[in-house]
Order: structure tokens, then sequence, then C-alpha cells
């Protein structure tokens, strides 16, 4: 039989068990605006029993926990949003701030730039004698020249931007994992103790969907409420209370700026770059490495082509005073680098223009494969180069000074292609004074028809092109091989003084090395010395900083080359007619297309890149609704719903203390009886 005492003990129970009801719905409707707050709910349920007579009797209510309301589906998909929406906001955000570099919104881009410059041209075309056109075309190309440099400037602050915020970036991704490992800390300990760490857990879930925007992540939770935080594809971040911290590592291999390092104990950082997946990480590294690099390569390429373009046509004509032979633009220039992993001691340098009408504006490596063999790949298309032969400088043929091959003097030669030796190799000559060529064109045309047309060589399917450089005045024979067997060399006979052919440079597509080595490829050299090692790669180009580079270095208009001869000045505009062609000329280091074509074609890509991400954004944008949404739905707090709670539980709250008063009445009346 229950006692007055225990409908005491059961009004206390009801009473405290309301009171941390109405202490919990008190805190859901405090957290109503709360991010990440996780609504939640006293479980209640029933104190154990008491025996008696006729049955068990029942001692109150008490509060077992308090439960989250949280769906961890929804959340894991809520963090993979989150890493989307880090990776594209910065695409969008950067891609629509490199597009403002062109300017061709306000006519004040490149492109408008190079209409003037090749307007200028055609002015002087049309008066060649008058200096005022001159004056004005040399000031438009001053003008192409700086908004070129501008482009390049600009783009080389953008990546420094990029650069700095991949720093900031990091240093975030620490903080937010030092309070990831602190949350687990007190996790841990609320919960072995028994408690609930319902808000522990929901600030936890807010600072991991924060990580997320910046780098891609997983996570596993252990038994004990400790989350082991996973990036980079499985590179533990957080693990219970601990951290790896990430690093900020400069890259000499990548201009010196920001690679991701990741502590695996050694004295050297493991670069996690390419296994970053996810998250503005990601994409800031993508910008900077991809999007602003290519474009620095297509204005480095397209200015070089322009340039390079340009002085080999305006070197072959006169000025109003004469001059000839002079350049436009300052010329291209070979650019060299070994890289910094290799482990031998050779170096590159002596990087040379051989060939200007060869220039592919091309990257190429040169691999070592043992410390004596080299291969060079042309790293664009990804084949090795063609084996060729560079002559030395000889004057350049011309009608005032042709160049005569004389039958039985010397108009032989003995060359070997590819492995094959050749038969002797006459050209067409003459008697003395000998057969006159009037250009360097008609000279490589004959030496190419001979060489090809040889007997031995036929029989071998051996091939080759001869070029003559109207810049630096050689020859040129490349096999028209594209293996790494392809190779040139010029054994004997007695034309090989007069065309240049007898100290020249033989470069194979791979060979054996002993240092120092020269080696000569579509249209430039290099010189290797000192010991190397197996996998040593040099990198080499024509193009690097072409666009920071763009000058005009003539300064005279009286030194604009319009006319193609001497005698012809002023009224003869054949060399400018020319230059004005080049506004509708293709060219293959720009694929194929017209200086105009890679400029739309840059910002064209750019644009559409931009306008993708700015859509996909859009997507995930909605998609991010959807699951708060959901998310709403199970975890959020209802206002109405806990206004009913509320009444509820003071409801419940005054029953109990009706109860206690009830109760005691009732002892005061057993008190009250007098015996």
């Amino acid at each position: 039989m229950i006692g007055l005492t225990s409908l005491f003990d059961i009004a206390r129970s009801a009473l405290t068990t309301s009171q941390q009801a109405l202490a919990v719905t008190g805190h859901n409707v405090a957290n109503v605006n709360t991010p990440g707050y996780s609504r939640q709910e006293a479980v209640l349920t029933e104190r154990p029993p008491l025996d008696g007579q006729p049955g068990m009797a029942g001692t109150g209510v008490m509060a077992t926990s308090i439960r989250r309301y949280t769906d961890q589906f929804i959340n894991r998909q809520l963090t993979t949003v989150q890493q989307n929406l880090g990776r594209l906001s910065v695409s969008r955000e950067e891609l629509f701030r490199l597009q403002n570099l062109f300017g061709d919104s306000n006519n004040q881009g490149i492109a408008a730039r190079m209409n003037d410059f090749f307007r200028g041209l055609q002015d002087v075309s049309t008066n060649p004698g008058e200096l005022a056109a001159r004056s004005v075309l040399l000031a438009n190309a001053r003008q192409l020249a700086s908004s070129v440099n501008q482009v390049s400037s600009d783009l080389v602050v953008a990546r420094q931007s990029l650069n700095f915020q991949v720093r900031q970036t990091v240093t975030e991704i620490n903080s937010l994992s030092n309070q990831i490992a602190e949350l687990n800390s007190q996790i841990i300990r609320a919960e072995v103790a028994g408690q609930n760490a319902n808000d522990l857990r929901d600030q936890r879930e807010l600072t991991l969907n924060e990580l997320a925007t910046r780098i891609d992540i997983t996570t596993v939770e252990s038994d004990t409420g400790a989350l082991t935080v996973f990036a980079a594809r499985g590179q533990v971040l957080v693990e219970s209370g601990s951290v790896r911290q990430l690093t900020a590592v400069e890259d000499p291999d990548n201009d010196g700026l920001f690679s991701i390092g990741y502590s695996t104990g050694g004295t050297r950082p493991l670069s996690i770059d390419a296994l970053i997946s996810n998250g503005r990480l990601r994409s800031l590294l993508d910008v900077r490495d991809t999007t602003v690099r290519d474009l620095e390569t297509s204005f480095d390429q397209l200015a070089a082509t322009l340039a390079n373009a340009v002085n080999i046509i305006h070197r072959q004509g006169y000025g109003l005073d004469g001059s000839t032979g002079r350049d436009f633009f300052g010329p291209v220039a070979v650019t060299t680098r070994a890289v910094t992993a290799n482990q031998g001691a050779a170096a590159i340098s002596g990087g040379a223009i051989t060939s200007n009408e060869l220039l592919t504006f091309h990257d190429y490596e040169i691999r070592f494969s043992s410390a004596t063999a080299y291969s060079i790949v042309d790293a664009t298309t990804g084949a090795t180069i063609r084996g060729n032969y560079t002559g030395t400088a000889i004057t350049a043929p011309s009608v005032d000074n042709p160049l005569s091959i004389v039958t039985g003097t010397n108009d032989t030669l003995m060359v070997t292609v590819d492995g094959v030796v050749s038969g002797t190799i006459t050209l067409a000559g003459t008697a003395s004074p000998g057969l006159s060529y009037t250009s360097g064109t008609a000279l490589a045309q004959e030496v190419q028809g001979k060489i090809n047309g040889d007997v031995t060589l036929q029989a071998a399917g051996k091939t080759v092109a001869v070029t003559y450089d109207t810049t630096t005045g050689r020859l040129i024979i490349t096999s028209n091989d594209t293996t790494s067997s392809s190779d040139v060399n010029v054994t004997g006979g007695t034309a090989r003084t007069a065309l240049g052919l007898i100290a020249g440079t033989g470069t194979a597509a791979s060979g054996t090395y002993a240092s120092p080595t020269t080696l000569a490829f579509d249209g430039l050299s290099v010189t290797l010395s000192g010991a190397a090692a197996a996998g040593d790669v040099f990198e080499v180009d024509s193009y690097g900083h072409a666009a920071r580079d763009l000058a005009v270095v003539l300064t005279n208009p009286s030194s604009v080359a319009a006319s193609s001869t001497r005698t012809g000045i002023p009224g003869n505009n054949t060399n400018l007619l020319s230059l004005v062609a080049l506004q509708h000329q293709r060219f293959a280091s720009l694929d194929d297309g017209t200086l105009h074509d890679a400029y739309r074609a840059v910002a064209a890509e750019l644009g559409v890149a931009a306008q993708a991400a700015d859509r996909e954004q859009e997507a995930k944008e909605i998609l991010k609704d959807q699951i708060e949404t959901l998310r709403a739905q199970v975890s959020g707090v209802s206002l109405d719903e806990e206004l009913v709670n509320l009444i509820k539980f003071q409801r419940g709250f005054e029953a109990a203390s009706r109860l206690i008063r009830i109760t005691d009445e009732m002892f005061q009346t057993l008190l009250s009886i007098k015996p």
C-alpha cells in the first residue's frame, strides 16, 4: 500500500520532470534562429514501481535523457554540398574577375589595340613615303605592346592574390581543425560521464560544415563520440583530440608559389595538391595553377607569335633611311629551367634562336634515362622532336650578291638521315662562275629536292625538309621521321663550306650525352654541361614572358621597312603589304588560327567557364536550400509546437503542485486527529 510520503515523492518527481521539460522547451525557443541548432526533447519515462497490494504501485516520472533530433544522412548531404559551394564560389568570383582584364566591353582591350596596329600598317602601305602615318603606326604598336604588358602584369597580380588566399585558407583549415579536436575532447568527457553533449555536437557539426567549404572531407565517428576527419582523399586531419596541421610550402618548381604540405613524420611535408578534390582550396589551386597559368601561356604565345612574324618580314624590307635587317618588336628569347628534383649536377645554358621561321612556341623537355642517354620531347604534343642539322650563318643570297654553285667545285653533299647514309648528292650548278642562287628559299628548295631524290634514301623511305632562315642566315635540314631514331647529319661533300654545313650542329631526337653538348631543335638551341643523372629533366621554350617583355624597339619612323628593295624607296610598299597580310595569316603556334582568332578563343573560353561556374553554383545553391529544408523538418524548431509543449508542461507542473497541496492537506488531517 502506498503511503502519503510516496505521494509527496510522486508529486516531486512530476514537478522536477516538468521543470526539466520546460527548460528544454525554453532552450529550443531561445535557439530558434541559431545556425546549426538541432531541436531537443526531454525523454520521459516511469520510475521503477514498488511491490504492493493488490499490485505494483507507480512511483512517478523521470527524464532519462535529452534527445537531439538529427538525421546523419541529411547532414552528410549538407556537408557535401558545402564542399561544392566552396569550390564553385571561388571559381565564379575569380573567373568573372579575370574576365575584366580583357577590357573589350569598353573597346580598350587588346583586340581594339590590335585592330589599330594593323590599321596603321594599312595606312603606311597606302602612303609609304608619309612620315606622319609611320609615326602613328609606331604609336599604335606601342599602345598594343602596353596593353599586352598590362594584361601580363595583371595576371601576375592575380596569381599572387590567389596565392595569398591559398595560405589564408590553410590557416583557416588548421583553426577549424583545432576547434573540432577541442569539441571532440569535450564531447568525450561529457558522454563518458553520462551526459548528452547535444549542444557540443551541434557546434561540431557547424564547424565541420565550415571546414567542408574549404577542403573535401569525410568523417568517421567512434564509440566514444569523437569524429575522425579525413581530408584530401584519406589524409587524417583530426583524430579524437589531436590535429595534423597543413602547411603552405613554397614550391620552387611553381615560381615559388605555395603548395599544400601534409606532415607524414618525415623531414619534408608531403605535397597533397593533387589529392585535394573539392572546396575553396581546390578551386584556388585550379584557378591559380591552371586557369591563370593557361592565360599567361596563351598571351605569351600570342605576343611571341606576333613579334616573331612581324620581325621576320620587317627585317627583309627597307626603310626610308635605307636601313634593313632591323627588328620592329623586341626579339623572342629562349627560356630554360632545370627541374628542382634533378639529382645530377648538369646545368642548362646558352639558350639561343637558330631559326625564327622554325619556332613552334611549344614547351620542350630534355629527359635523361641514364647519365649518358637523353631524349628531347615536345611536351605540348607529347612526341619526340624531329632530328635536324642546323648550319652556320652564311651571307644571305640576293640578286646583288648571289650564292654560286660551280659544277665539280662546290656542288656535292653526303648526308645521313635516320641512320641511312646517302649516296653522293649533286646540286644543280654550272661551270665557273657557276649557277647563281639569288634567294635563300631557292637554295633550300634545291638542297631539299636533291636530298629527297637520292636513290638510297628513297629506297629506305627517308625524307627531309630544308629551311633557310632569313633572320639568322642558316640552312636547317630536318628529318621528317617523328620517332626517337630521327636524326640528320651532313657527313661530306664539296658544297658544305659554301652552304654553312661543315661546322653546324646535328641533334637527334634521342642520343648519347657527353658534357658539354649543344642541342639544336625547332629553331632554338641550348647547351648542357656537367654530369647528368637518370630522371633529370630540363625544360625549354621560346615564348616565356613574351607578353611581359613585348616592346617596340624601332624608334625612327623612317626606319619602318615598307619597301621590298632599296631601289624601290619610297613608293614600294610590298614589304608593308606582307605585314598587313599577317592579320589574316594562320599560325601553327596558335592552333592554326589567326592572331585575332587566338585572342577571341582565349576570351571566349574564359567567358564560357565563368558562365558554367555561375550556373553550377546557382544549381548547388538550390540543392543546398532543399537540403536545409529537409534538415529543418527533422532538426528545426517549430515555435507553434514548442508553444504547445510549454502549455502542456506548465499544466503538468500545476497538476503536480496541486497533488502536493492535496497530499499536504491529507497529512494535516491525520495530524489533527486527537487520540
